[in-house]
């Protein structure tokens, strides 16, 4: 088990000043203020020309900025997949990992070949690792608690309870969206994390959401908690599971957002 240190000792350790924990009012910026998540890698279909495996990757935009959300698990797939997509790793100055685990790390190799310079932003304990192994990318910061990123992006951060896991955060004018690699740690402790200790009113989720064991009771539960929280359209893919995924689309109605590879998914 890898030790969870406090993060700005980690990121010293790792050679990184640490960033502010509160990042800036929300400025005009560019006219589109929409957020735009384009799904690259999924155990779902979205456009059949591309493939679907077991992991989960995006790419994210909104008010000119962007950044890459995980990996996926097979190189080759994610890269297929990206090409066809029209996503260019060169083309995105960061990468965003949620958590270690290799359906979701799978195509950092080429996307580091690709672009040396993107800035890589790792949950703590996959930093340790990869410090480790020698293999920690050229640049990147260690990330355990809530924090402003750049742009409208933001971290969770990776101190659960239950997992070391990160959650991407969108700012949006009116809250934010939530994007979750696996969910480990609960997707209603997260978005309670955001609201608490980042101050942002969440009104979307979309990734993986790790309830595939979880009764049809408590997944009705969760679906209330999250409404009650301020969520007003989710996107359970990835992890989530066949039963869970049909109980949150009853549950959220026209809110439902169907996930898959290729989906671009536009929240104004």
């Amino acid at each position: 088990m890898v030790p969870n240190f406090h993060w700005k000792g980690l990121m010293l350790l790792l050679g990184f000043s640490p960033l502010p924990a509160v990042g800036p009012d929300m400025d005009p910026g560019p006219a589109d203020q929409a957020v735009k998540i384009t799904i690259i890698y999924d155990n779902y279909q979205g456009k059949k020309n591309l493939e679907t495996d077991w992991g989960f990757a995006c790419a994210v935009e909104c008010r000119g900025e962007k950044l890459l959300f995980d990996a996926g698990q097979k190189e080759a797939l994610y890269r297929r997949n990206a090409e066809l997509l029209r996503v260019r790793p060169e083309a995105y100055p960061a990468l965003f990992i949620s958590h270690l685990h290799g359906d979701h790390t799978g195509g950092m190799a080429w996307i580091l070949d690709s672009n040396p310079a993107i800035m890589c932003y790792l949950p703590s304990d996959f930093a340790l690792t990869l410090k480790s192994m020698g293999r920690l990318p050229a640049k990147c910061l260690s990330i355990s608690e809530p924090v402003w990123l750049f742009g409208p992006f933001y971290s969770t951060g990776d101190d659960f309870d239950k997992f070391s896991e990160q959650g991407l955060v969108i700012k949006t004018e009116d809250g934010g969206v939530l994007i979750t690699g696996c969910g480990h740690p609960g997707v209603v402790e997260m978005v309670t994390k955001t609201k608490e200790e980042l101050g942002i009113e969440l009104h979307t989720v979309i990734g993986g959401l790790h309830l595939l064991r979880t009764s049809d009771e408590d997944v009705k539960k969760i679906a209330e908690e999250l409404k009650q929280l301020g969520i007003r359209r989710i996107c359970p893919t990835h992890c989530t599971g066949d039963r869970v995924i049909e109980l949150m689309k009853v549950s959220f109605g026209e809110g439902y957002i169907a996930g898959g590879t290729g989906t671009e998914i536009v929240i104004k």
